[in-house]
């Protein structure tokens, strides 16, 4: 009798993770989304400074990576976000303990001079998240690559 009482801790104990670890999925899944809602909404250069953690580390196609939110602030200053648009979608988040990541496609949308939709751009990233002490969550890695179009996992 006292094993399966043991047996039934456990297995209420593994039922308790598992939850939690859904509900931190789901938290890091809605933050990635209200990151990509920002960038729509405000720019993504606001978006990217506000959701990065203070030990950032943005990986930028030919250059060295920027290290911390204030370079990363600074970065953007001199690389201004202007003519595109760039919206995402979480396909895929894991976690465990204050650490997790989203996987997902994004779209980029060149734009020409006068403001009309140049060209479509397809790609895959990578986000890798800390939850802070208050409970948000804060990227502190992310890259991305081009894909030949919409990212799907099959």
């Amino acid at each position: 009798m006292r094993f399966q009482n043991i047996i039934w801790v456990f297995l209420a104990l593994a039922a308790c993770r598992s939850d939690d670890t859904q509900k931190l999925k789901q938290q890091i899944i809605d933050t990635d989304r209200n990151f990509s809602k920002m960038a729509s909404e405000k720019g993504v250069s606001e978006a990217f400074i506000y959701y990065a953690d203070e030990k950032v580390i943005k990986p930028n196609a030919g250059q060295q990576p920027v290290v911390g939110k204030f370079a990363l602030l600074e970065w953007y200053k001199k690389n201004p976000t202007v003519g595109y648009t760039l919206k995402w979608e979480p396909l895929k988040a894991e976690v465990s303990g204050q650490l997790g990541y989203t996987f997902g496609g994004y779209t980029l949308v060149t734009k020409t001079a006068d403001g009309k939709r140049d060209t479509t751009h397809y790609g895959n990233y990578v986000s890798i998240w800390k939850q802070k002490k208050d409970g948000t969550w804060r990227y502190v890695f992310d890259t991305g690559n081009p894909t030949p179009g919409p990212v799907v996992l099959q």
